[in-house]
């Protein structure tokens, strides 16, 4: 309990002055930023142009921003990639009346859509146009120019460079049967129980990107590479003693095609390799599922691997129109034991940078060995396809009311399979109240396997994930993962100051159905339905614009389900996590 306390005392006494500051915060408090390294391949949800000029500061009405939408190229709907962004805003800066620009992103939580906001200052009557020419430490020789190599009127080049590193603190993990609930796990050589696990993690991405444009044609070349090193100081949750890991992470090339048509209103972007992806906010692909974390590689809570390995992305957008085919195959763990399952689809999507976000999305498995477990034998994974819309709107009647809501039909072509899962959500956010509160309330439903039939009816939940998003309950996600499962989340945030957001979640959980097979031994045959209930306590803290602290507290009270599949007592687990991020 020693090292429980201790870290226990750090995320507290780490919060004392922010929360002292935050008293005397007066005003309208901006939403929470989100640096481009951790939103690159997250969907740009809404972009906000702010025009400042000399003696007043504006946003942007509709025609100025379709004419910024038109001339470079930053739409609601695309995907944030941080070279088109900073090629962007460096052509703004170029303009004769712009002194220069600058972008901020924003987001509700990890894996979050992010609002883009784009600032652009104006000269004054008297001030005269500065051409900057070449930049980087490549020109000046500098170090305080880092990570920027070389920037050219054509070009840039950049190094990346991430990090992080995280005491993690899990007391009766598994509700103290970790040995039970991790039965035939690879990587559980060594499972937390009853009792205190504290282990360290830590991980460095350095790295490379770029972008040029081709001539004096529209198209545009751009790439990144990047090597990830992982470890641990001792035992993790699953896995015995220290382990340190290296390989690639990014290793991608693409292409993009921009201001075709008579307006200049369409983008083509084409790219493969390794890299990132997510398909809305998570719920059936999440861009912290592209990667596996757990084992030799070390990072099972920071989850610092995230890019999938086998990528090709094409991506269309027409105005308020957006079209994505995708090729995706997850990094598995073991090299010699890889199910190789991969997912195409397709995405077709409607953003008015307004109050609608909307989408009908269709994935397929196209590949893999990986099988269902059903009581007449089971069948493979390969064919089972997934129908998805997606509808979400915000600042309804311009209340601050928000809606958020997804359906996934699932089906198999060769298998007798079908199955539902869908959510609908309600929020209220206050942007104009002291510390810009939220309220948000989520009914999810994913369907279990009815027994009785011969039509396989659990729900798969694909490559849900996603702190805050889809990871319904910290501890209980360990445990009971996401199909079969019919989840209520109450969710209270807070603003506190610009770089301060803290979070109270609760989640209230349950089987669908009894009849649970390909679930964790225990619990793959229940006689109760009530999962349990969770209660997270998050927050983010930046320190500057380089460094940011990830505070997490979760306690998790077992039910029925639970405590039914064992002969002794189980007990409440609380796990307590504080991390520091590094982003360059």
């Amino acid at each position: 309990m020693n090292q429980f306390r201790y870290l226990l005392m750090i995320c507290l006494f780490l919060s004392i002055p922010v929360w002292l500051s935050a008293q005397t915060t007066s005003g309208i408090n901006p939403p929470f930023p989100v640096q481009p390294q951790f939103a690159e391949g997250l969907t740009i949800q809404s972009v906000i142009i702010i025009l400042e000029k000399p003696n007043e500061k504006v946003i942007a009405d509709s025609l100025e921003t379709e004419t910024f939408f038109r001339a470079f190229q930053l739409r609601p709907g695309s995907v944030f990639r941080q070279s088109f962004a900073d090629y962007a805003i460096k052509r703004i800066s170029e303009e004769g009346f712009v002194r220069n620009a600058a972008y901020e992103l924003f987001n509700n939580n990890f894996g979050s859509p992010v609002v883009m906001v784009v600032h652009v200052y104006y000269l004054k009557p008297d001030e005269h146009k500065i051409i900057a020419g070449k930049k980087g430490m490549l020109k000046t020789g500098a170090k305080r120019d880092f990570p920027l190599i070389i920037e050219t009127n054509r070009s840039q080049l950049t190094f990346l460079l991430t990090g992080g590193a995280g005491f993690f603190n899990e007391n009766n993990a598994f509700f103290s049967k970790g040995a039970e609930f991790t039965k035939g796990n690879p990587v559980a050589d060594n499972p937390a129980g009853k009792g205190v696990r504290f282990w360290g993690e830590m991980y460095l991405e350095p790295g490379i990107a770029g972008i040029t444009k081709l001539g004096n044609s529209k198209f545009y070349a751009y790439g990144a590479a990047s090597v990830l090193f992982s470890g641990r100081n001792t035992s993790d949750i699953y896995s015995e003693g220290p382990a340190l890991y290296a390989d690639f992470e990014r290793l991608y090339a693409g292409v993009l095609v921009a201001g075709l048509g008579k307006n200049k209103q369409t983008n083509i972007d084409l790219s493969a390799g390794r890299q990132f992806f997510q398909l809305n906010d998570g719920f059936l692909i999440a861009k912290f599922s592209g990667s596996a974390n757990a084992g030799e590689r070390g990072s099972v809570y920071l989850n610092s691997r995230t890019a999938f390995e086998k990528t090709i992305i094409g991506r269309s957008q027409i105005k308020k129109w957006h079209l994505q085919a995708f090729f995706l195959e997850p990094q598995e763990l073991f090299k010699d034991k890889q199910s190789n399952t991969n997912y195409t689809g397709i995405s077709v999507m409607y953003n008015n940078n307004k109050f609608i976000d909307a989408g009908l999305s269709y994935i397929h498995t196209t590949g893999g060995t990986t099988q269902y477990r059903t009581l007449q034998g089971g069948f493979g994974k390969k064919g089972m396809y997934v129908i998805n819309p997606k509808v979400w709107l915000k600042n309804i009647s311009s209340t601050g009311l928000f809606f958020r809501s997804e359906y996934a039909y699932q089906a198999h072509s060769s298998g007798d399979m079908r199955s539902n899962a869908w959510y609908l959500g309600l929020g209220l956010k206050k942007d104009k109240w002291r510390y810009s509160p939220s309220l948000y309330y989520r009914y999810a439903y994913m369907q279990g396997d009815d027994s009785t039939t011969k039509t396989y009816e659990k729900f798969d939940p694909i490559l849900t994930g996603g702190l805050g998003n889809w990871v319904q309950g910290l501890n209980f996600r360990k445990v009971v993962g996401n199909g079969n499962i019919i989840s209520h989340r109450v969710e209270l945030k807070a603003n506190f100051t610009k770089s301060f957001e803290a979070s109270l979640d609760y989640f209230f959980l349950q089987a669908h159905t009894l009849s649970n097979l390909g679930a964790l031994a225990p619990i793959a045959k229940l006689n109760a339905k009530t999962y349990g209930q969770e209660w997270t306590l998050t927050t983010r803290y930046f320190l500057n614009t380089h460094f940011m602290l990830l505070g997490i507290i979760s306690y998790a009270k077992p039910g029925n389900a639970i405590q039914n599949a064992f002969p002794d007592e189980v007990y409440t687990w609380t796990s307590v996590q504080a991390a520091l991020f590094m982003f360059f």
